[in-house]
């Protein structure tokens, strides 16, 4: 059953306003030649900021160029904070993209506005196996049973410490399997103060979302009807990563990391939380040797966040055939072969993954990787309210993390107040 749901008021506005000009006059998206011979031009929004920053991304297009003479990609970028907003911009002044890097939270009040072109017929026509992507990813891209959008790339987050940090306080590395109770000991082994001050901490900041998924608990249900985020699982979990910096001392405080930049680059602490994206900048400005652990268990097992890009066709594409094209490309063909050399993505078809494995800064324990995305990645929430749910719940949450009140008091009180905002049970 579908929900009654509400979007920002900036975006309705918008989005009303794009379907009022799609009803009455052409787009002038597209500034290619239709599919007759000539050479048609396919606009990408994507998030970045200047062409320096999108170097593998323009090689990954001039390959499907090559591949497709007939077809022209120019990316058009924006910072990541303001492409959404610009997507909706575009699209109320009929000038839609063809094709759109979705950050996740917008999928389902862009599907319902109807900006997005359903994509579950193309990829029945294409004889495309769903199986073929690995666990979550096809799910990343579908609102109310349709299919919207298809990963790009995805990835879970897992745990990066400083092997020159253990080897010097004679502490064991962390195995994958470990629990929550072996991060918090390996954690005040590896904290160290001097003169009243902590100077090396145990763990940068710990994800209050990614000890939710750990303790097999969500701040809200998959579709928006339910708030969870007072249930007993998703107060420990809370409370739990809040206590790491208040109880234990073994992350710093939101005050103590102001002004600190990365702490585990910055050789200030021995763990942290990461991703593919910083393999790079440990590689080669981290003085010290590094590795990388999955992510520790607390009751669900050693789960984590399933992150990913998700990409969409917009619904105005002058060139939907040539769009598909690029799309599957993307997210299923050539494009997956060779996004993880160029730019360090992990691709979302099982047939590439081995790749990944070869890239130039992948550590040694590189597996774990592979591991956690075939068996222990969740698919979080997201529906049309949530950043409304959200801009209510984080306040808390920050309180939380402080020290300023417990979960178990703040937790029940917060969802109440979300239920009776939203009308969710």
């Amino acid at each position: 059953m579908k929900l009654k749901k509400r979007f920002t008021l900036f975006v309705s506005v918008l989005l009303a306003f794009a379907l009022l000009l799609a009803g009455c006059s052409e787009s002038s998206g597209g500034s290619g030649e239709s599919s007759d011979g000539k050479k048609t031009t396919l606009r990408v929004l994507v998030w970045g900021n200047g062409p320096e920053e999108l170097k593998g991304e323009e090689e990954i297009y001039a390959k499907f160029e090559e591949e497709n003479p007939n077809i022209n990609v120019e990316l058009i970028h924006a910072p990541y904070d303001q492409v959404m907003d610009k997507f909706v911009t575009m699209s109320a002044g009929g000038d839609q993209p063809d094709l759109v890097w979705l950050q996740s939270a917008y999928l389902p009040g862009f599907a319902e506005q109807g900006l997005l072109m359903k994509l579950d017929d193309l990829i029945e026509k294409a004889g495309i196996n769903k199986e073929d992507w690995l666990p979550g990813g096809v799910e990343m891209g579908t609102w109310d049973e349709t299919i919207y959008a298809l990963p790009r790339d995805i990835i879970s987050h897992h745990i990066v410490y400083n092997k020159d940090m253990f080897d010097k306080a004679g502490v064991p590395y962390p195995q994958d399997g470990w629990t929550w109770d072996d991060y918090v000991e390996t954690a005040k082994k590896l904290t160290i103060e001097e003169n009243g001050k902590i100077v090396q901490f145990g763990s940068a900041s710990y994800s209050w979302e990614e000890a939710l998924v750990e303790n097999g608990a969500a701040k809200f249900s998959q579709d928006g009807s339910e708030v969870l985020v007072d249930s007993p699982e998703a107060i420990e979990a809370i409370q739990w990563a809040a206590d790491l910096s208040n109880v234990h001392h073994v992350s710093p405080t939101a005050t103590e990391s102001q002004g600190l930049g990365d702490l585990f680059l910055a050789g200030k602490a021995a763990m942290a939380f990461t991703g593919p994206w910083n393999w790079r900048p440990y590689t080669t400005e981290g003085k010290f040797n590094w590795d990388i652990v999955e992510v520790p268990a607390g009751k669900a097992g050693n789960k984590s966040q399933l992150l990913g890009l998700p990409i969409a066709i917009g619904a105005n594409t002058e060139h939907p055939e040539e769009a598909w094209t690029l799309l599957e490309y993307l997210t299923h063909g050539g494009g997956q072969e060779i996004q993880s050399e160029i730019v360090g993505a992990y691709p979302s078809v099982k047939s590439a993954t081995e790749k990944f494995s070869e890239g130039e800064y992948a550590p040694a324990n590189v597996d774990t990787v592979h591991q956690a995305m075939e068996e222990n990645t969740v698919v979080t929430p997201n529906f049309p309210t949530y950043s409304e749910a959200m801009n209510t719940l984080q306040p808390v949450i920050d309180q939380i993390m402080n020290g300023e009140v417990k979960a178990e008091d703040a937790l029940p009180k917060v969802a109440d107040k979300i239920r009776s905002q939203l009308n969710m049970k």
